[in-house]
């Protein structure tokens, strides 16, 4: 299970307010590579995805993707807590 603080979702928010700038039906997933987390941007959560909501935007993880998330400098992802 994913749960955010509020930097996180801050975060994915601000970046999701500049992705649909560029393209209105924009999606964000958060993934795991090379021991990161990092946000891409998608057309919808991929299946088998743990949707988290914000609002009206639905945000995709990853499976494998747990914990509590939280937003660091550059508004960096990382698990700080299973």
């Amino acid at each position: 299970m994913v749960r955010l603080t509020d930097r996180a979702r801050d975060a994915l928010l601000g970046s999701l307010a500049a992705a649909r700038r560029f393209d209105p039906g924009a999606c964000l997933r958060v993934v795991s590579q090379d021991g990161a987390i990092r946000v891409v941007f998608a057309e919808a959560p991929d299946p088998g995805d743990e949707v988290v909501q914000l609002g009206e935007a639905s945000i995709g993880f990853e499976p494998g993707i747990a914990g509590t998330i939280d937003a660091g400098e550059h508004n960096a992802l990382a698990v700080v807590a299973p």
